[in-house]
């Protein structure tokens, strides 16, 4: 069936973001789960406009048809889709220039598919430093096939999120490459920590910040902003220092997702299981009764 998503890219991005917003707008309001899940989280952060819920319905269709076109277009045809913005390419450029260790952060917001291509397309030749990319596999079987496949490129080291894929991105990184991860995707058991995230406990991954103080890396938050013909690529440096400890660290990383979250609602990724538990891991732990 990758031949039918092969072909699926070949529209003009445009037309794909069209037929993505009526997809994603239908399926919120077919799917009732979907929707009250999706309405759930967006009342946790203190968002209850039914216009924005209708623009995060569109933007979650725009966000799958884009990622077909991303991972099957030549990157030279993403590239010319894709604008940065100064401080981003200042950020990221002055970064690469140190030689250290770097941690990219890309929450779900916008097109973070985009990310590792443009950061390949920009900065390889200069550098020789490319970016090792995690990605959960689905559990389809055919489906998990294509999107690992698909995500491989020139300077792109897309792995899964296993102990053999967590090991291979620490190789890379010690190699030289940089790392890039969803920090707001939910972990297996035992791979996090419960902290809030817009006033309600997450479980969340703290391999993003463990990594970081163990290699005392620089540590960038990055996301791609959907616009009308393509995306801008934004970026700022996470200064705040790392204690060592995973509750607190972690804690850290999601105040700053909400803080970049609440510049672009309407292109986060609400409609995400944020909150669940995962398989066997402890269950979340019991507020204070006030």
């Amino acid at each position: 069936m990758s031949w039918l998503l092969r072909l699926v890219s070949r529209l003009p991005l445009r037309i794909l973001q069209l037929i993505g917003a009526v997809v994603g707008e239908c399926t919120f309001w077919l799917s009732p789960v979907y929707r009250r899940r999706t309405r759930s989280n967006m009342r946790a952060a203190g968002y209850d406009d039914s216009e924005l819920f209708a623009r995060c319905g569109r933007n979650a269709g725009r966000q799958a048809m884009e990622s077909i076109w991303v991972w099957y277009r030549p990157a030279e045809e993403v590239l010319e889709q894709v604008h940065a913005t100064e401080r981003a390419e200042r950020f990221i450029d002055d970064a690469l220039e140190t030689g250290r260790p770097i941690v990219f952060m890309t929450p779900h917001v916008g097109c973070f598919e985009v990310l590792p291509v443009w950061f390949a397309g920009t900065f390889l030749s200069k550098f020789g430093r490319g970016i090792t990319v995690l990605y959960r596999p689905p559990k389809n079987k055919w489906l998990r096939g294509v999107v690992g496949e698909a995500r491989q490129a020139p300077g792109i080291y897309a792995v899964p999120t296993t102990l053999p894929g967590v090991k291979r991105a620490v190789r890379n990184l010690r190699a030289g490459h940089t790392f890039g991860v969803l920090p707001d995707q939910v972990p297996s058991k035992g791979e996090g920590v419960w902290v809030d995230f817009f006033n309600r406990p997450a479980y969340t991954m703290t391999l993003p910040v463990k990594i970081a103080h163990q290699f005392d890396a620089v540590r960038i938050f990055a996301w791609g902003v959907r616009q009308r013909h393509g995306w801008v690529v934004d970026a700022e440096l996470w200064t705040d220092p790392l204690t060592g400890d995973p509750v607190k660290d972690a804690a850290g990383m999601n105040r700053k997702i909400e803080e970049i979250i609440r510049r672009m609602p309407e292109q986060y990724a609400w409609s995400y299981n944020r909150y669940k538990v995962p398989r066997g891991a402890p269950m979340p732990p019991r507020r204070a009764s006030r």
